[in-house]
């Protein structure tokens, strides 16, 4: 995807009265790992197949404009690679 196709895509999508962040808008939203840096949209998939609140309507994506409730998430969330690391040693250790 071209720069330019990026600056088209709706950052908001609005139901009836109430205004929502599409998937792009929440990228913009959201600070990255590094300085300076915004979240990914591939790792914006990788937190929604996780879990993270949101919800779709019309084929998009879509999230509340309060991100208490995302933030929130993020905090409690447990990787998916943790979540396996778990259950391996679990395997492990449940042998001897």
């Amino acid at each position: 995807m071209t720069r330019k196709q990026r600056e088209s895509m709706a950052l908001e999508k609005q139901l009836g009265d109430v205004s929502y962040y599409t998937l792009w808008g929440m990228c913009a939203q959201i600070p990255g790992r590094t300085a300076g840096s915004r979240l990914s949209p591939n790792q914006l998939l990788k937190y929604v197949k996780e879990g993270c609140p949101c919800f779709e309507h019309a084929g998009m994506l879509l999230f509340e404009k309060d991100l208490t409730g995302f933030y929130n998430w993020l905090r409690q969330r447990k990787p998916l690679r943790q979540i396996k690391a778990m259950a391996r040693a679990g395997r492990i250790y449940a042998r001897n």
